[in-house]
């Protein structure tokens, strides 16, 4: 692929993103993201015969996004290198925040996304069950106290993580804000805290307000 027709299916993608985003799939027709990118319909179509094909594209970019970053975690898993996850993982659903809102509508149009999904979210589920392991194995987090509890905690860590902005915007109008977030995925973790766990959190927060905890 020649460097100008890759960088034209870049931009139609990153205006479909941007478009998305503001009107929601639903309401974009290639139309519109053609006039975005400043090309011809005709144009697009050589690039993404239609939307449905757009959309798939902007998926894998996606997850791959979030694999990436899974992916470093996985590699030494202490309490920053989980904050930094957190807090990317958050800047990535901004990017694709259309996806984080209509996610149950856009699963239900495109059986292969949803095949696509429910692998990843069983990967991801198991990345989070290693990480939560290697934090036992570390002293920082406590001991299952019955057989499965971190296989449960996993799946809601990972249920927050996903599902947050969602719910977000269904319970509130305020701004979204990125230490709300933050805080609400930990918040499942530090109730499983061992004394050693309580002393890296708190020194990976050391000049933020504590009256919470």
């Amino acid at each position: 692929m020649s460097n100008k027709s890759s960088d034209t299916k870049n931009r139609i993608l990153e205006k479909a993103i941007e478009a998305f985003n503001r009107f929601g799939f639903v309401n974009i027709r290639l139309q519109h993201i053609a006039d975005e990118a400043g090309i011809s319909v005709g144009n697009l179509a050589y690039h993404f015969k239609n939307k449905d094909a757009i959309l798939e594209a902007i998926y894998e970019e996606l997850e791959q996004s979030q694999k990436d970053l899974l992916s470093d975690l996985k590699i030494v898993p202490l309490f920053i290198n989980i904050d930094k996850h957190i807090r990317d993982t958050f800047e990535i659903q901004q990017k694709f925040s259309f996806f984080y809102s209509d996610t149950f509508e856009i699963l239900r149009s495109f059986p292969l996304i949803k095949k696509q999904y429910r692998e990843y979210t069983r990967w991801y589920i198991l990345q989070i069950e290693n990480m939560l392991a290697f934090n036992v194995a570390r002293g920082t987090l406590v001991p299952e106290s019955k057989e499965r509890l971190h296989q449960k905690l996993a799946e809601q860590y990972w249920m927050t993580m996903e599902l947050w902005l969602y719910q977000n915007r269904i319970r509130t109008f305020d701004e979204i804000n990125i230490e709300e977030y933050v805080f609400s995925v930990w918040a499942l973790l530090i109730p499983y805290f061992t004394h050693l766990g309580n002393q890296e959190y708190k020194q990976m927060h050391l000049h933020e307000n504590f009256n919470w905890f």
